[in-house]
């Protein structure tokens, strides 16, 4: 994507650069422009605006926006992915765990992003990434992955004043999207147009807007065979053998097209442009877009090559954004709201559970969006019974204590800690360490021979440390066998020279036993020999390791699985063949090194303990879990907030224009309250239902 100079797009944006608006913003201009880009105004943020003109105020916003948060993100959100699709294998009760503990990452994850929202010294940029996360609307509950759901927060952080053909891009190779839109089934052979729909529909172009049905059809072409690697590593693949090669016509563009190609000729359409910005206006400006604006603003974007710094500064500058008769005008969600309430009043939290609950009470649960349309707008968010609670949790909110916990500020939000295990510390280089074995089928045909699927997590060899190395065998009798091994984890060193035509998209190669007899090994390097007769040889004894796995409990053998003693003899063929044909394990196997973290099964162990050494135990453990945020500006108290407001005190009307877009609509409304109550003022401004409009 062509880049423009900062030269150039100060050129295209020169007649803005010469507008900016009054030589000073009032008090009431800057608190507008904190709040709509933002959440909430305190007085101090207030303060620091005054004076400025409209587009130092713009660009100073601008200029702030970060790619990285504030606060880390929990560790695991960047650890290796937990072997999700095989967990199952440990039996019941451990997938139980690991699912309770993946509730609890998502929990963790939701409380660091409230954290960050409270604290950020950008409050555009959580704004923003919120708008794409409801844009590119993906639910967490569909995959059950709170990793996938951290990565695409932080791809929507990192091009989230960026540059929108990144977003797009982003957006077709994240896991999360391509599991929620079903993506995962699209083949050549059975096409689904699921993603290409939404990309065309809600994304990028909006609905009928300079595309028709064979379009979506072509566009699914060219998204087929773009899925995800759930066995060797839960990452975004291109798997070329599903994949359509053929010729497409999308929006009159014709080629051998992917979905490397779809955002270019999306973007490069003339419809392209107006939806967006017009989804951008309803959050920045007013419920119902100016279609001249729209038409001007869309210009701008294109010129700037999709650049979105230059469009949001249009915008910010817009006549529209500073019009009084757009103030007031925009419901807040819920997150805006209890957020921006927080911000506002400076109030700390020793806990975010109870705000995590809040906003899940009102209709907008982090990662959690109703569909792929995303939360309601404007009145869209207010009904009955959300008007009521909306009302009720702010007047909670109210109560909390504002001096948080010491210690609340400096903690990690990280259940799990990292993924990987640290290579044990005695091992020799020829020694295999397996973390963890997961036996993900085993069909038994009866005497040893049958079909034996195993997944080696975790694994150490050779100075090397890498995920997983799934296995998939056939075995028909003591010489007759063929052999899968999925290579994607340990691509530099897991038989590097292994012919291209013997293998997938996936990492998986295969070769049977009558190849090698045959003496087709000229890819056989002396380390390939080396891993193979050591993941092979040793396959009995890892085996035997693990008698507890889902496929060898009685249930699954009355279902026809293959016994455990059946499953030895088959590797025990297997070892033989290895060792006549690869050589002798020069060392010792190690099972079941990895501790429990690694594969998600973290979690508090009260058995043994006395009653009072549970309960101190347990608040220990969910303080690790549950920090506390701490804003910016701090009050203690009302007074001190009032005291706070520039050119304020106790007067109701300076209180107002600090905590609402547009003024009471009627003189006889005002609440006037005396200096000697200062918490009754703010307290009755609050819960008026102008509060709730930014």
């Amino acid at each position: 994507m062509r880049k423009l100079t900062t030269t150039a797009i100060a050129t295209l944006l020169a007649p803005l650069s010469l507008w900016a608006g009054p030589a000073e913003m009032t008090f009431e201009e800057a608190r507008h422009l904190i709040a709509r880009t933002g959440f909430g105004a305190a007085p101090d943020e207030i303060a620091r605006f005054i004076g400025m003109s409209y587009a130092d105020g713009v660009d100073q916003i601008l200029d702030g926006v970060q790619g990285t948060p504030t606060n880390p993100m929990p560790e695991w959100v960047n650890g290796w992915a937990y072997p999700h699709d095989q967990i199952w294998a440990l039996g019941q009760t451990r997938t139980d765990l690991y699912f309770n503990n993946r509730y609890h990452d998502m929990r963790s994850l939701q409380k660091w992003w409230l954290r960050e929202m409270i604290e950020t010294p950008s409050p555009l940029t959580e704004k923003l990434v919120l708008f794409w996360h409801d844009h590119f609307a993906t639910s967490a509950d569909e995959h059950e992955r709170p990793q996938w759901a951290g990565l695409q927060n932080q791809m929507f952080r990192t091009h989230a004043a960026g540059n929108f053909a990144d977003l797009a891009e982003g957006i077709l190779q994240d896991p999360g999207m391509l599991y929620f839109l079903t993506n995962t089934e699209n083949r050549a052979a059975a096409p689904n147009e699921n993603l290409a729909r939404e990309f065309l529909e809600l994304f990028t172009l909006g609905e009928g807007r300079g595309y028709d049905e064979t379009d979506v059809v072509e566009a699914a072409r060219a998204l087929t065979g773009h899925t995800i690697n759930t066995q060797g590593g839960d990452a975004y693949v291109f798997d070329h053998i599903v994949h359509d090669h053929g010729i497409k016509t999308i929006l009159g563009n014709t080629g051998r097209h992917n979905a490397d190609d779809l955002p270019r000729i999306v973007l490069d359409h003339p419809s392209f442009g107006p939806f967006v910005v017009e989804r951008l206006w309803r959050a920045f400006v007013s419920h119902t877009p100016d279609p001249d604006e729209v038409t001007r603003l869309a210009a701008i974007w294109r010129a700037a090559d999709w650049e979105l710094k230059p469009l949001l500064r249009a915008m910010f500058l817009s006549d529209a954004f500073w019009d009084p008769a757009n103030r007031g005008t925009i419901v807040k969600s819920p997150v805006e709201l209890m957020v921006g309430s927080l911000r506002t009043f400076g109030t700390p939290l020793p806990y975010l559970d109870d705000l995590l609950w809040a906003v899940e009470d009102l209709g907008q649960e982090l990662f959690f969006p109703p569909n792929v349309g995303g939360w309601p707008e404007g009145t869209g968010w207010i009904n009955d019974a959300t008007a009521s609670s909306r009302a009720t949790m702010l007047h909670q909110l109210l109560q909390y204590d504002p001096d948080p916990r010491e210690d609340s500020g400096g903690m990690m939000m990280s259940m799990q800690g990292t993924a990987a295990s640290e290579p044990m510390a005695d091992l020799q280089p020829d020694d295999l360490a397996v973390g963890q074995v997961f036996v993900t089928g085993a069909e038994s045909f009866g005497g040893g021979a049958g079909h034996l699927g195993v997944t080696l997590f975790d694994l150490t060899f050779q100075g090397k440390h890498w995920r997983s190395l799934p296995l998939a065998l056939s075995v028909r009798g003591p010489h007759d066998f063929n052999i899968s091994m999925q290579t994607s984890d340990c691509p530099d060193f897991c038989l590097p020279g292994f012919p291209d035509r013997y293998q997938d998209a996936f990492g998986w190669v295969w070769f049977d036993a009558n190849n090698v007899r045959e003496g087709h090994t000229d890819w056989i390097t002396e380390d390939d020999a080396l891993l193979l007769a050591t993941i092979f040889g040793h396959l009995p004894a890892i085996l035997a390791a693990a008698p507890d796995q889902h496929h060898w409990s009685e249930t699954a053998q009355a279902e026809g699985s293959m016994p455990l003693d059946d499953a030895i003899i088959g590797a025990g063929w297997l070892a033989d063949f290895a060792q006549t044909h690869f050589g002798t394990p020069k060392g010792e196997v190690y099972v079941a090194t990895t501790p429990p973290a690694a594969v998600g099964l973290t979690s508090p162990d009260i058995t043994g303990m006395s009653r009072e050494e549970a309960i101190e135990y347990m608040e220990e453990y969910h303080a690790q879990i549950a920090p506390g945020a701490t804003p910016a500006y701090i009050y203690p108290d009302a007074g001190t907030w009032l005291a706070a407001v520039p050119l304020g005190g106790f007067d109701s009307k300076r209180a107002e224009a600090a905590l609402l877009a547009a003024p009471l609509p009627a003189e006889g409304q005002r609440m006037e309250k005396t200096a000697s109550d200062p918490e009754a003022l703010l307290r009755a401004i609050v819960m008026s239902p102008h509060f709730q409009l930014n």
